[in-house]
């Protein structure tokens, strides 16, 4: 099967350092001063062609209940890492005083808008702190938890698949020291936003594929019913069903949180086009190289999880 961005990552990897597109060059030289968009991105990476191979493998996990359980333990694993970052990002930018100023104002001390870039970033994770009082994380362990009861694992099972293998770990250090930026290097934070904007978006494709592939494409199956037939659950006064962790995120034909907070670093993104000296070849590169550093190694982990769940598969069911 082929694997996440396979497709996007051979393309990107075969340029020669420079790793904005034609596609994108052109497209951010149709529009200087807000270069970024969604368009911008699906273009520079072609993010159209990967859908079908996301899918693939969220089918792949629905072929036992304990590789599903398996699959999501390790997703939402990874996920708590992006969401739980953020907020560093958000405050190495702002902690990065006079790096970003508004070039209309001629007092150095009030044309600093370093905190203008860092708030739209601060939005999404202030969203993950908290949905309505319940805090993402306490979504997934939810949803988690219905999925360990679908698949009838003990608790020793659960606490088993809980020990993080090396491997994910790496990732999730890696996530950490793309996702955070360095105060006081404009390179550094750009590149960066770029990691930023990638987990948002990406997030937002993938949840959506997650709904589709899990409540639409497979209406009717064993976990489909199980998920209706599920109770809502009280976490912090309010009473959520186990599903709403992807649906805050994302859904099928919809939209959720990770396409606004994808908008909010596409507003980031050309506020820093404002406020910063550099050419805009020189932002777009940098922004580039942040994004696809960002989605090398979320396809490292889902080949990962690819090999885990299948020598699950090979052990238990010959």
């Amino acid at each position: 099967m082929t694997l996440l961005f396979d497709s996007i990552s051979s393309k990107t990897s075969n340029s020669s350092g420079l790793h904005a597109t034609t596609a994108a060059t052109s497209l951010a030289a149709e529009n200087p001063a807000q270069p970024f968009s969604r368009d911008f991105f699906y273009q520079a990476f072609d993010l159209s062609k990967s859908e079908e191979t996301i899918a693939d493998y969220f089918h792949h996990a629905l072929q036992h209940p304990t590789v599903l359980y398996l699959f999501f333990q390790r997703y939402t694993h990874f996920n708590a890492y992006t969401s739980s970052v953020i907020s560093r990002l958000a405050s190495s930018i702002a902690m990065s005083r006079y790096l970003f100023t508004d070039p209309e104002v001629p007092v150095i001390e009030e044309a600093d808008r370093g905190f203008n870039v860092a708030m739209k970033v601060m939005i999404a994770a202030a969203d993950e702190g908290s949905n309505d009082g319940a805090s993402h994380r306490a979504l997934a362990q939810l949803l988690l938890k219905t999925i360990g009861d679908y698949a009838g694992l003990s608790v020793l099972e659960r606490n088993q698949f809980a020990k993080i293998p090396d491997w994910l770990n790496e990732i999730s250090m890696s996530v950490m020291d793309g996702y955070q930026g360095q105060p006081g290097n404009v390179a550094a934070l750009i590149r960066a936003l770029g990691f930023h904007s990638a987990s948002e978006l990406l997030g937002d494709i993938e949840y959506a594929l997650v709904d589709k592939v899990f409540r639409h494409d497979n209406q009717g199956s064993e976990f489909d019913c199980y998920l209706r037939n599920s109770s809502a659950v009280e976490i912090c006064g309010h009473r959520y069903h186990p599903w709403c962790y992807v649906l805050v995120h994302s859904r099928y034909e919809g939209s959720g949180v990770e396409a606004s907070h994808f908008e909010c670093v596409v507003e980031a993104l050309n506020l820093v086009v404002q406020y910063r000296p550099e050419p805009v070849e020189q932002i777009v590169q940098w922004v580039l190289e942040g994004f696809e550093s960002f989605m090398a190694l979320e396809q490292d982990l889902f080949k990962q999880i690819h090999q885990e769940c299948q020598a699950w598969l090979d052990a238990h069911c010959p």
